[in-house]
């Protein structure tokens, strides 16, 4: 028997990641297992909004990083509707900073995780492009299985 018991769903709060959601509670509800949303604040963003707050733009970067959490970790919230919550184990929300898939395999192996759901592209995605790169890093050096979320014309989840 295949046991899961802990599943991660890294969010970039794309569609992709979106469907990725649906999948990761779907299991996670006919597996009895917990389910914990992860986002990560890449670290190019950090960099760029402190590198304004050092340039003497107005603003304070300590400020403007404790919004940007609080406005993410509200996001992360929404992306499992209430109605999905049922019949749910356990939900976790953690938010991240740093290289998102570096960040993703960290925590996956942290917190010994049995599966990653993923989406197959980020916000940031070309169409033409074949597995998104944050997924492609982590398909290839996560510490657990990873089942690859992706557009299709037949879907296991209703």
């Amino acid at each position: 028997m295949i046991r899961l018991e802990k599943i991660l769903v890294p969010v970039d709060f794309s569609e992709y990641s979106q469907k990725a959601v649906r999948y990761g509670v779907e299991i996670a509800k006919d597996r009895k297992a917990s389910l914990t949303l992860l986002h990560v604040i890449n670290q190019r963003i950090i960099d760029a909004v402190h590198e304004l707050s050092v340039k003497g733009y107005k603003g304070d970067f300590v400020e403007v990083m404790r919004k940007m959490m609080a406005e993410r970790e509200a996001e992360l919230q929404q992306m499992v509707p209430q109605d999905w919550r049922e019949g749910l184990t356990e939900l976790n929300f953690e938010i991240r900073k740093g290289r998102p898939s570096e960040e993703v395999i960290k925590y996956a192996k942290e917190h010994g995780m049995d599966l990653i759901v993923v989406g197959t592209h980020g916000r940031s995605a070309l169409a033409s492009a074949l597995l998104g790169s944050v997924a492609n890093t982590v398909v290839l050096r996560a510490p657990c299985p990873v089942l690859v979320v992706r557009e299709l014309q037949h879907d296991f989840v209703e």
